[in-house]
């Protein structure tokens, strides 16, 4: 099944999305796997540049930009880059696809043109931090700022069937985040989604603060939209900030040296530019939003992912999670 590239999604499009498509299909994949949607005539020229066969290309000059309004922008804009991939996966044309360009937009577009998963309300973006401690993926990181108790009860269904797909983990820890361990913490929506948890069949941990993401506690750490995306971004810079300290601060001898080059894998595993990006889970297609500063690295991890969420077919398995779940807690 092919999977659809926005190649004039990001703030290096549609340079770096084609250098990244061109050493894809380098290493593992083959033209016949990929449709690139943008500029027919560019995508030609500089994919022969790079020596590599060209894959079908779907024709547009259209982009939304990252500081476009989403939707009014996906209205005025019907064959823009990112619509086109959409319809791409609606019409068969494409398993699923990945997108460095307007988060909101690819949120958006997905949701209304893909529609969501039965019994699923609002899509969630699930990004995977990587620690010492074990992978934590966090859900939702920005698609949905001010959801309902229930669809954090459906973050945590949909985060197990992610980490059984696509880590192999049979039974992830379930976390929801919030200012204090106390069941009663919380404003009313975190308290009912503790409760819709804690009375579904899911490996609900309890509340979780924010230290616990660094700690091992759980796998899944569940919360809105609007703090986990803080909260992604905050982990970013102060990677950042911890780097560019370092690296000033170090001196020249090699134990310096294996130590600045120990905390950059440790960085590199949480630069959103460099890992791929993040899956939108609950919509029904495989759609993978990357970080708007990405570069040619991310393009085929990003291809990686979709590809493995394709043959594990999380979908099917998120939708079998929620109608497990009994009473209330599957109906929410």
């Amino acid at each position: 099944m092919r999977i659809a590239v926005d190649v004039l999604g990001g703030d290096y499009a549609p340079d770096e999305v084609l250098r990244g498509v061109a050493t894809a299909l380098r290493d593992d994949f083959t033209p016949e796997e990929l449709l690139l949607v943008g500029p027919e005539e560019e995508i030609q020229s500089r994919l022969k540049a790079e020596g590599v066969a060209v894959p079908n290309i779907l024709h547009t000059t259209e982009v939304i930009g990252s500081h476009e309004k989403p939707v009014e922008a996906l209205r005025k804009k019907r064959n823009s880059s990112i619509s086109l991939c959409v319809g791409a996966v609606k019409e068969g044309a494409a398993g699923g696809l990945i997108s460095f360009g307007n988060t909101g937009a690819a949120v958006a577009a997905s949701s209304i043109g893909l529609g969501m998963l039965p019994g699923i309300r609002r899509p969630g973006i699930a990004v995977v931090f990587e620690w010492a401690s074990g992978k934590v993926v966090l859900l939702d990181a920005g698609a949905n700022p001010e959801p309902k108790s229930s669809h954090l009860f459906h973050y945590g269904v949909m985060g197990t069937a992610y980490c059984r797909d696509m880590f192999g983990m049979e039974s992830p820890r379930i976390g929801l985040l919030n200012i204090g361990g106390e069941a009663g913490k919380g404003h009313s929506t975190v308290r009912e989604a503790h409760d819709l948890l804690e009375s579904s069949s899911l490996n609900f941990v309890g509340n979780l603060e924010g230290q616990d993401l660094f700690k091992g506690s759980t796998e899944v750490l569940v919360t809105d939209g609007f703090v986990g995306n803080m909260l992604l971004k905050v982990v970013e810079g102060f990677m950042e900030y911890l780097l560019h300290g370092m690296a000033d601060a170090v001196s020249d001898s090699d134990s310096s040296n294996s130590m600045l080059a120990t905390f950059k894998q440790l960085v590199g595993a949480t630069d959103f530019a460099e890992v791929g990006g993040a899956t939108l889970l609950g919509v029904n297609g495989v759609v993978l939003i990357g970080h708007g500063r990405s570069k040619a690295s991310a393009v085929a991890p990003a291809l990686r992912n979709v590809r493995k969420d394709l043959r594990t077919g999380v979908n099917a398995h998120i939708t079998e999670i929620l109608n497990a779940q009994e009473g209330s807690a599957a109906e929410a």
